[in-house]
């Protein structure tokens, strides 16, 4: 039917009919309209952007072909996803990559998602330290992130946003704690099962390039 469908950053979805508006989707996303997907088996069309998760909404949603009714999806990697940057849509699986890295699979039936991929985003990598006993290691980089992972599945088993980018980790001799040297001075003690701040102590104001 010669419609065109583009995204804006107020959230709306404008659609086109060769080089004439003939209608707005207010508020398809309560952020950025990021990017969007449909084929010509149905038509659907899949949007996707920032959102906070919701019963109502969600980061992507599954629009009908007149983009009047939809089903947002809510997404969680051990925390709320809010902002897709890429969709793809096929066999009744949604493809989602999101602005932290990951990479999942979401089936329209269930609503049930799989994180496939994840990763560390901008900057480097510039802590990496093994566990003292098990098959687990820490990463802390300019993302501003702490993730561990699981060596033997190959798979993010926790994470936790610090801000601000964070240059150097080391697990205590028992394995209970981390400490992370950050960007500016600052470093932190945080407890390995919650990721929580046990302590915090600032004495410099340049990085802290290593601990131990």
């Amino acid at each position: 039917n010669q419609l065109t469908f583009s995204g804006a950053v107020n959230g709306d979805v404008y659609v086109w009919r060769e080089h004439f508006l003939v209608r707005v989707v207010a508020k398809a996303h309560s952020g950025p309209v990021f990017t969007m997907y449909t084929t010509l088996r149905d038509g659907l069309i899949v949007t996707g952007g920032k959102e906070r998760p919701t019963k109502e909404g969600g980061a992507v949603k599954l629009w009908d072909q007149e983009m009047k009714r939809c089903r947002a999806f809510q997404l969680e990697t051990g925390q709320p996803v809010e902002n897709v940057r890429s969709v793809c849509r096929g066999k009744g699986k949604i493809l989602v990559g999101t602005k932290d890295g990951e990479i999942m699979e979401v089936g329209e039936k269930n609503a049930a998602s799989n994180t496939m991929i994840n990763g560390h985003t901008q900057g480097g990598i510039w802590g990496l330290a093994a566990h003292p006993s098990k098959d687990v290691c820490v990463s802390a980089s300019d993302d501003g992130t702490v993730r561990i992972w699981d060596l033997a599945d190959k798979k993010l088993l926790n994470k936790v946003s610090l801000g601000r980018p964070a240059k150097c980790t080391s697990y205590s001799a028992n394995g209970e704690m981390l400490a992370i040297g950050m960007d500016h001075g600052e470093f932190l003690l945080l407890l390995v099962n919650s990721l929580t701040v046990w302590g915090k102590k600032r004495d410099r104001s340049v990085a802290v390039q290593d601990v131990w």
